[in-house]
């Protein structure tokens, strides 16, 4: 059986829409298609391909390692080499020609290095005595980078933090099982997998946290400390930001 076959099983078997899982995983849903009919190039090179399917493996809570084996099997990529896999996503630079160099060329090249060694300690020792020690900032600049600021949350709650506090959600599965994606302020995916019922995740920022949650009414949020209730109803899929600016959305 292909492994496309299997990631459509699978995520058929929970009945999840492509579009869903699109959104979990940050995968366009283009190239998951793909991946389900077995062709890899819109992912970007067999690599990138195994890390999609990994990626689909844990959103689904499939076996990832079934899915992963039968994936190199189809390719037979379980015994190349690294360097292998490198060069074909472009990761390496192609090997340069030596060039011959004259004995005149090399002569010239180390005198020019002499004369640099005896030149930069003199200009580098100018150049520290001449630099000034950076001013310390004023107390008034220090009172406004502490100023509260109000950011809003779900149900009208209004947790209250200053620009230099980290946002917390807290993420408890009260009421059944939910898919989770969690993603830093820099974008970078810090949870994405299922939350199993009775189970809670923290997350912490010091600016910003995306929350994609798939079964918004079986769960509970805390935020920074304060109750927030679930976010949606049973089977609703919402996506929420939390921290100093962020607007929240279903």
């Amino acid at each position: 059986m292909s492994v496309g076959i299997l990631l459509r099983q699978a995520r058929e078997s929970v009945g999840m829409p492509l579009e869903e899982l699109s959104e979990i995983i940050c995968v366009r849903r283009t190239v998951l298609n793909d991946l389900e009919h077995d062709n890899f190039e819109s992912s970007g090179g067999l690599t990138y391909a195994r890390g999609h399917i990994r990626n689909i493996a844990r959103a689904l809570n499939a076996n990832e390692n079934l899915l992963v084996d039968e994936f190199n099997a189809m390719n037979q990529d379980f015994n190349r080499p690294m360097i292998d896999l490198l060069n074909e996503n472009n990761a390496t630079s192609a090997t340069r020609k030596e060039s011959k160099i004259s004995f005149g060329t090399m002569a010239k090249a180390a005198a020019v290095v002499v004369a640099l060694l005896i030149a930069v300690p003199t200009g580098a020792s100018f150049i520290h005595s001449s630099k000034k020690p950076a001013a310390k900032p004023s107390t008034a600049a220090l009172a406004l980078a502490s100023t509260p600021t109000t950011t809003n949350n779900l149900a009208g709650t209004t947790a209250v933090a200053t620009k230099t506090s980290p946002v917390s959600v807290l993420v408890t599965a009260s009421f059944g099982s939910t898919w989770l994606a969690v993603t830093d302020s820099s974008g970078v995916q810090i949870f994405s997998g299922m939350l199993a019922k009775g189970s809670s995740q923290s997350f912490g920022d010091s600016q910003l946290i995306n929350v994609t949650i798939g079964n918004a009414g079986a769960v509970n949020l805390n935020v920074n400390g304060v109750d927030a209730g679930a976010p949606g109803t049973r089977g609703e899929v919402v996506h929420l930001q939390f921290g100093p600016g962020a607007s929240s959305q279903g």
